[in-house]
């Protein structure tokens, strides 16, 4: 299973952690990202790992490994899920919508 594409005219509007500089790690990792969740209709995510490794996990695929040089690209309304697969992982997840599809109004329970 390759890696989805993101679409080239999507905008970031915004990630989690949101604070500057944060990043979600190995013993930090939000309950609700570690099982299955999805995006709203029209959002769209990249998991961006800046350390380690971290298992990215779409509905009924084989899961894959995320690094540095390999994010890991979310569809909008697509389960996925995610666990560390070092101790040292390190990533945030941003979001994208494409323009003029409406407000955002991505509400996330604890992240």
């Amino acid at each position: 299973s390759s890696m989805r594409k993101l679409p080239t005219n999507v905008v970031k509007y915004s990630q989690v952690p949101s604070s500057k500089g944060n990043r979600f790690t190995a013993t930090r990792i939000p309950k609700g990202l570690l099982k299955e969740h999805s995006t709203k209709k029209g959002t769209w995510g990249v998991i961006r790992v800046f350390q380690g490794r971290l298992e990215y996990t779409i509905q009924n695929e084989t899961p894959l490994e995320l690094d540095t040089e390999n994010p890991g690209i979310i569809e909008p309304t697509v389960l996925h899920q995610v666990r560390a697969l070092t101790d040292d992982v390190q990533f945030v997840v941003e979001f994208y919508r494409l323009p003029g599809t409406g407000p955002v109004d991505e509400k996330r329970e604890n992240l």
